[in-house]
């Protein structure tokens, strides 16, 4: 407060000054509180909402535990009605769907993975979800389907699975070739000593070798040919 010399003089200012900028910083302060509060209620809200999911999937893993479809599909559906865009949610919807596919409800068991892919807010969870719905679509013999939902997921932490996939699909559309690659570039993203590394190795040594056969049966021909040429094509 310099330029003023006495007390008075100064409590004057300040006064004036109050009065001048007193509504900015009362607004100041109640949208301040106002953020602080409704960050605080947002969290509480978001708590609440945890642990009332929680709550409803363990009645999802009791049913799974008891081998019962009805309680899961009860459970389950409940939480989903509830929280679908859960990180419980998801996983409810990925144990609705393993039992709906037990089932054989492929039809029900597609709708629900559809489902988790869309809500989750767990990427890992979805991807989980959109593996299991390839399966479930190959399973139902639409590798066109399949391959459609694995597309642009095929690097990353689940692109040995994915390549497995991938050439099952191919497969089933008779492109030998075309599986190969893939089972080889998933058998590349594996480790050595994986599960999924020996299954994609089984695979790769069934895949018929029509490529040797056609190669013997050029070379077989070679001498007939050159025959023919040095007797002017006559038999």
């Amino acid at each position: 407060m310099e330029g003023y010399t006495t007390e008075t003089e100064q409590l004057q200012a300040l006064k004036k000054w109050w009065e001048q900028n007193a509504r900015w910083i009362i607004a100041g302060l109640v949208i301040a509180a106002l953020v602080v509060g409704g960050w605080r209620l947002w969290g509480y809200w978001q708590n609440k909402r945890a642990s009332e999911a929680a709550g409803l999937y363990a009645a999802v893993v009791q049913a799974e535990n008891q081998g019962s479809s009805a309680g899961i599909d009860t459970a389950a559906k409940k939480l989903l009605r509830a929280y679908p865009d859960t990180a419980y949610g998801a996983l409810a919807g990925l144990a609705l769907a393993k039992s709906q596919f037990a089932q054989q409800h492929m039809s029900d068991a597609e709708d629900t993975l559809r489902s988790v892919i869309a809500q989750s807010p767990d990427q890992g969870l979805a991807m989980i979800a959109r593996i299991r719905l390839a399966r479930v679509q190959l399973q139902r013999g639409s590798p066109t389907s399949a391959l459609a939902t694995l597309k642009g997921y095929e690097k990353g932490p689940f692109a040995a699975t994915v390549q497995s996939l991938r050439g099952d699909a191919l497969l089933q559309q008779g492109k030998t070739g075309e599986a190969r690659a893939a089972y080889e570039k998933g058998l590349s993203a594996t480790d050595a000593q994986s599960s999924l590394h020996q299954l994609l190795a089984l695979r790769l040594a069934s895949l018929p070798t029509d490529q040797p056969q056609a190669a013997a049966g050029t070379a077989s021909t070679a001498p007939a040919t050159a025959a023919q040429a040095a007797t002017g094509g006559q038999s």
